[in-house]
């Protein structure tokens, strides 16, 4: 009865994911009803107003967040979902807004993370509701609205609202996510106040990135060239196999440096433009003083590596090595500021992380700033949710030999008391998260929708 009902909304939750995926989510200024903007509210109350439609209770918790609900009973199933998207980036083949459907494939920022995974959540729910199951657990859909920049929301609902009594949240890889790394987040800050008029190349800005957990796509320096430099560009895009245009602009040279954008957990799915352009700077004979040692100091020490090995934290465990994302940068002529997020291992305590780059800046004049931390997440591979939930994926899949694992990433999981990721993308899947491009296989879409039924059926009984 639940396969037929899965079969039967099939057609309606690709149009729902569709609607949803028109919302341009992205964190914006902040207004009355809609703390992290008008486009995520009204995403909220899209999937609230779905939730209403198909006959369950729903709630705004003060527009931060929102949960459809299901069922009655004391303990709680939780399913943390998020509405709020990364930026979308450039080069697009279809629009990043449109969810356009081609070769079994529904574009757009967010079908994968994370608006497909809680479409598909809210389906799961609706099929089940329709089969007459009744469960002896209610049925939360949680839904948060800015993860990808800071999750206030989460915190905002755990002040106020109940915490499942257990919880999974689709917004990794399947099989079952048992650990996630620690994740930190940092500026590099320098005020630069010497400088010395040599006749070497000034830079009049640097700026490149969209978002810390964003490998950057794009970044681009503005330079009054007092040496000729085309060749150098010209043969450093040879050699280094870099994407760097040159062209003038009103005497002013300007360089835009072209990378692939990929999730920051991931930096070596993608290319970082940021880390292109610092390194071609590096190169040529740029004006001294605070500036250009700033600038050489972060190509120097982070320039195209994701290891952290020149930041001196190029630590690893037995599950993961650390990963380093240079996310974003603003420079001017006065002011440098880089945002770094380090993915850390699940072993490693935090102050380690921390000891080891205060002793790589001591000295360089450049201040760590706006230091925050989200402490990793572990649960050994025996615990009961992690098994329930591995069990359910072997059947449903008919993967006997796969084993939980852990991630470089960071979901709601880790703000509550046994919750871990399940899902949503599959193992070999192209993982389009936070790149252009991003894309649901619609086959996948429906194996998803059938997995997350029988979970939450199995967790709520």
């Amino acid at each position: 009865m639940i396969q037929e009902r899965l079969e039967a909304n099939k057609a309606d939750q690709i149009k729902a994911l569709q609607e949803l995926i028109k919302f341009q989510s992205i964190k914006g200024e902040p207004e009355e009803g809609a703390p992290f903007g008008r486009s995520i509210e009204d995403a909220l109350e899209y999937m609230l107003s779905l939730g209403e439609q198909m006959g369950f209770k729903t709630k705004n918790v003060d527009h931060y967040a929102g949960y459809i609900e299901f069922g009655e009973g004391k303990e709680m199933v939780g399913i943390l979902c998020h509405l709020d998207v990364v930026p979308e980036g450039e080069n697009w083949t279809f629009g990043p807004y449109s969810g356009e459907v081609a070769e079994g494939k529904l574009y757009g920022r967010g079908t994968l993370d994370n608006k497909g995974p809680a479409i598909a959540s809210l389906y799961a729910m609706k099929a089940l509701k329709e089969s007459g199951f009744v469960p002896k657990k209610r049925i939360r859909l949680i839904l948060g609205t800015n993860e990808e920049s800071g999750s206030q929301c989460i915190d905002y609902y755990l002040k106020h609202e109940e915490k499942p009594t257990v919880a999974f949240s689709p917004d990794a890889d399947f099989p079952v996510i048992h650990g996630e790394m620690g994740i930190v987040l940092f500026d590099l800050e320098m005020d630069f106040i010497d400088a010395d008029p040599d006749g070497g190349i000034e830079i009049l800005s640097l700026i490149g990135g969209n978002a810390p957990n964003m490998v950057p796509d794009y970044a681009e320096a503005k330079l009054l060239e007092t040496r000729p430099i085309e060749d150098i560009v010209r043969a450093f895009n040879q050699t280094r196999g870099a994407n760097i245009e040159y062209e003038k602009v009103d005497g002013i040279t300007v360089l835009k440096s072209h990378g692939i954008s990929a999730h920051g957990s991931t930096p070596d799915k993608g290319l970082n433009a940021i880390g292109q352009l610092l390194t071609l700077l590096d190169l040529v004979d740029i004006q001294i003083g605070d500036q250009s040692n700033y600038v050489r100091f972060l190509a120097n020490r982070i320039g195209m590596a994701y290891d952290g090995k020149g930041m001196g934290i190029a630590f690893d465990d037995a599950y993961n090595a650390l990963v380093l994302n240079l996310g974003m940068i603003q420079m001017d002529q006065s002011h440098g500021k880089a945002t770094i997020n380090v993915r850390y291992p699940i072993t490693l305590k935090e102050s380690k992380v921390k000891t080891a780059l205060d002793s790589t800046v001591r000295g360089t004049g450049i201040d760590m700033n706006n230091w925050k931390c989200a402490s990793p997440l572990f649960f050994p591979p025996s615990h009961p949710l992690v098994s329930t939930l591995m069990d359910v994926y072997k059947e449903k899949t008919g993967d006997l030999d796969a084993k939980p694992i852990t991630i470089g990433g960071g979901t709601y999981a880790r703000s509550m008391p046994n919750a871990v990721a399940f899902g949503a993308l599959f193992p070999g899947a192209e993982d389009t998260m936070h790149q252009k491009d991003e894309f649901i296989d619609l086959n996948d879409f429906s194996k998803m929708t059938d997995i997350f039924a029988e979970a939450i059926m199995r967790l709520s009984k």
